[in-house]
């Protein structure tokens, strides 16, 4: 995609910013997150700016796309509360979450797959933040490459901070880190590390001319890619 369509694409998004966070947009006031005692200092910073919120998530007031998977883990009580928040001063991205307690591998013990998905999407809106504030360069970007320490064990039902900061950038390479803590500076459960790309070519555009078989085939071989070839996965 060309850049200027990119930047085309990343200006018409939604911008999930409100220049007050309603205590209605925060479910449950007495077991979601408002029952958080850190979370009225940490609201309190205006640094941290509200930027998405579990009740526009399901009201669709923030326009994601309807198989949003993390709409779908509101609506059926996975996670019971969610807010997203964007500190500008330290480029951090951060996602406060009140998990649900159907959520276990082992029981009583959040599933690590679930953490993982939770770190992925917290770097997804650093991303998207930084991109639509004109801090990265525009074009979608995937992660193509993530790494996951998990430390402690997180109780199913905890209340979650994960938070995402920038690394550094090289071209359409991104990298990223975040942590899963149980408040701001406190326990860490888990931390995370991946690198983003953009696409040289937009892997969401509609195949013409043929090109879907060779997108299938060439897909197939990408699945069969070892780590260490990280860097063709890239660049094709």
């Amino acid at each position: 995609m060309p850049l200027k369509s990119q930047a085309s694409l990343i200006n018409s998004l939604p911008s999930y910013h409100s220049s007050e966070l309603a205590d209605r947009d925060v479910l449950n006031s007495k077991t979601g997150l408002q029952s958080v005692d850190w979370l009225d200092n940490f609201r309190a910073d205006p640094a941290n700016e509200p930027v998405l919120t579990a009740g526009a998530m399901l009201s669709n007031s923030a326009k994601l796309p309807p198989d949003h998977i993390f709409s779908a883990f509101l609506k059926v009580g996975l996670l019971q509360d969610m807010l997203c928040t964007f500190n500008a001063e330290k480029q951090e991205f951060s996602s406060l979450i009140t998990l649900g307690k159907n959520v276990c591998g082992h029981p009583t013990i959040v599933h690590g797959g679930l953490t993982a998905a939770i770190v992925d999407e917290t770097f997804g809106g650093l991303n998207y933040v930084m991109k639509k504030r004109g801090m990265l360069d525009p074009g979608p970007a995937f992660t193509v490459h993530m790494v996951m320490d998990w430390k402690k064990p997180i109780p199913a039902g905890s209340h979650i901070i994960c938070t995402a900061s920038l690394d550094s950038i090289e071209g359409r390479k991104t990298w990223v880190r975040a942590t899963v803590k149980d408040r701001p500076d406190g326990v860490e459960y888990a931390a995370g590390k991946a690198l983003f790309v953009i696409p040289k070519k937009h892997p969401l555009d509609k195949p013409t001319d043929g090109a879907e078989e060779q997108g299938r085939a060439h897909a197939s071989g990408e699945r069969a890619q070892t780590e260490s070839a990280v860097e063709q996965q890239v660049d094709c």
